[in-house]
């Protein structure tokens, strides 16, 4: 077991004879937490990856034998290959993350596969290789909010009592949001003593979330609140055009964190100062908690459409739309199958390649354009170079052309799907953070990635996840009477984006360095005059894509950090 198996010697040594007696080592993930499970016999490996991903295997299989470990690069040395850059991969990473499929297997260096969440891989000594899903995460047609409340409640009290009964060095992230601060509530229900949680105050930043943990900090006198506050310093982009090689830290695979390095150290070394080593956190909670927009195209049937009016009438009035627009998106995905999804993203690149807009890169993306299977690339797309967007049109119509029984799936699926796809996204979030805060001694989990966890809430589909104008229903109906009802009444989330607007115009001469040097643009990926004129809108303050930006000096830092043949 590699990761966070929360299960006592006794019950995994008393599992694992059971299932490696009885030939159906599955039982092996069912156990507590958030694991790689691999099950090695004389005639077969067995790799099983958590639902979430935070722990995936890597691999690379010669027909004589398979490489296989948690880090790609290192089964590329392993296996005796040239270290190289898988460039599709890096541009799919950083053009259409919502789109894992067009990717498949493949990892970030060339020829090393990857096992990812909720996979398994088995390969035998004869050399013959199965893959499969085995944590499918299918919604129940006959699931409620009740009874999936009361499930998400038993797994997340086993998730946290497990990690913190009788253990003194523990942590807690109380950002005053729903996720984090109901944890550390219901930490407090399994110690006896105090528990310092700390909560994050911008460099002059607008966001409201230090006086809502201030708040809430005042219902339990047991709760040491530290407050971490961020300076000019610590902005985002700090450091990125370090040419010494001291920027970013030893990551497996792009981490868009890695452009709030600075903040993000500045927190863990406030953690380890308070001498924690478990330090919770609430990643994961908004991928299981808030249904994505595509959930409306669940609703277009006859026996749904006055939910589906209402729901679009609420969303349109939140987000200054017409409810009439809202409808007909969720209408249209839910006639769009996968496979389709898929060629329209393919023609939106050729377009591109061949010197239109086309569907992609039309402009910039609003909420509007995430009903759907994914939302579709905007004006990003420009920075690509005429080969990448070839490229990435191949990707798109090579999966397409492969999804078989799956590319015909419904659109009315989709919401269902991408909240898989976020859980996923939340999965490799976690893992990245959990290895750059290796160095201080401390060990961020996330109670809402556990397996159990996930699946009480994937049980549930995402249209009866949504209920708006209420802000994740499922998690209070689950914690009502367990976290103070102030915390479960909030309806608003931080948002810290000022200070990527800050970040970038104090650190705009080494960031426009970094790109005109770029690594991404030798491999023939994007033009880095255009990703530079996006730079110099956002050094103006206009409105840029600041997800996809942060994704390519994620990659280009990644590139930078790592040697390669």
């Amino acid at each position: 077991m590699l990761g966070q198996c929360l299960s006592d010697d006794d019950r995994l040594r008393r599992t694992a004879l059971r299932a490696l007696s009885s030939g159906g080592p599955d039982e092996l993930t069912r156990l507590p937490g958030s694991y790689l499970c691999l099950v090695i016999r004389h005639e077969a490996l067995t790799a099983y990856v958590d639902a979430a991903g935070q722990y995936p295997l890597f691999f690379r299989d010669t027909g004589t034998r398979l490489v296989f470990g948690t880090r790609p690069v290192s089964v590329a040395d392993a296996a005796g290959a040239r270290r190289r850059p898988d460039t599709a991969v890096l541009a799919a990473g950083i053009f259409c993350p919502g789109a894992p499929s067009l990717t498949g297997e493949r990892s970030v260096v060339a020829g090393v596969g990857k096992v990812g969440g909720g996979q398994a891989l088995r390969r035998t000594v004869r050399g013959k290789v199965e893959r499969w899903v085995h944590e499918p995460l299918e919604t129940d047609p006959g699931a409620s909010l009740a009874r999936s409340a009361e499930a998400l409640r038993d797994a997340l009290e086993t998730a946290v009592r497990l990690r913190v009964a009788g253990k003194e060095r523990v942590s807690a992230d109380f950002s005053g949001g729903l996720d984090s601060t109901s944890l550390a509530f219901l930490t407090l229900r399994h110690r006896s003593g105090p528990l310092p949680v700390t909560t994050y105050r911008g460099a002059a930043s607008a966001c409201d979330d230090l006086v809502h943990a201030e708040r809430f900090a005042r219902l339990d006198p047991r709760l040491r609140m530290e407050v971490v506050t961020g300076t000019r310093e610590t902005l985002t982009y700090q450091g990125l055009g370090d040419r010494s090689g001291g920027a970013g830290h030893d990551s497996d695979e792009p981490d868009p964190a890695v452009v709030a390095l600075a903040r993000s150290r500045l927190r863990l070394d406030q953690v380890a100062r308070l001498g924690a080593g478990v330090h919770l956190g609430g990643e994961g909670g908004d991928a299981l908690l808030v249904a994505p927009p595509g959930y409306l195209a669940a609703l277009a049937r006859p026996e749904r459409l006055r939910q589906l009016a209402k729901d679009s009438r609420v969303l349109a009035r939140a987000r200054q739309e017409a409810p009439s627009a809202v409808a007909a998106r969720a209408v249209g995905l839910a006639r769009t199958p996968l496979a389709t999804a898929l060629r329209r993203l393919a023609d939106g690149f050729e377009h591109r390649a061949t010197g239109g807009p086309g569907r992609a890169g039309a402009g910039d993306v609003g909420w509007l354009d995430a009903i759907a299977w994914w939302p579709e690339p905007g004006s990003e797309t420009g920075w690509l170079t005429r080969a990448a967007s070839t490229e990435l049109a191949g990707l798109a119509r090579e999966a397409a052309g492969s999804a078989g029984s799956a590319g015909r799936t419904a659109g009315s699926r989709a919401g269902d799907l991408t909240a898989l796809d976020n859980i996923r996204t939340s999965g490799a979030v976690q893992r990245q953070l959990s290895e750059m805060a290796r160095p201080f001694g401390v060990w961020p989990q996330a109670p809402f990635l556990d397996s159990d966890v996930i699946r009480a809430c994937a049980a549930l589909p995402a249209h009866l996840r949504a209920a708006p104008p209420a802000f994740k229903p499922l998690l209070g109906a689950a914690l009502a009477d367990l976290v103070p009802a102030p915390v479960l009444a909030r309806r608003t989330k931080g948002d810290y984006g000022d200070e990527d607007y800050q970040g970038a115009r104090a650190c705009a001469r080494e960031l426009r360095g970094l790109l005109v040097d770029s690594r991404l643009a030798e491999l023939g990926v994007v033009e880095p005059s255009a990703v530079v004129a996006a730079l110099d809108r956002a050094v103006m303050g206009l409105r840029v894509p600041f997800p996809a930006l942060n994704r390519l000096l994620a990659a280009e830092i990644w590139l930078r950090n790592t040697t390669w043949h």
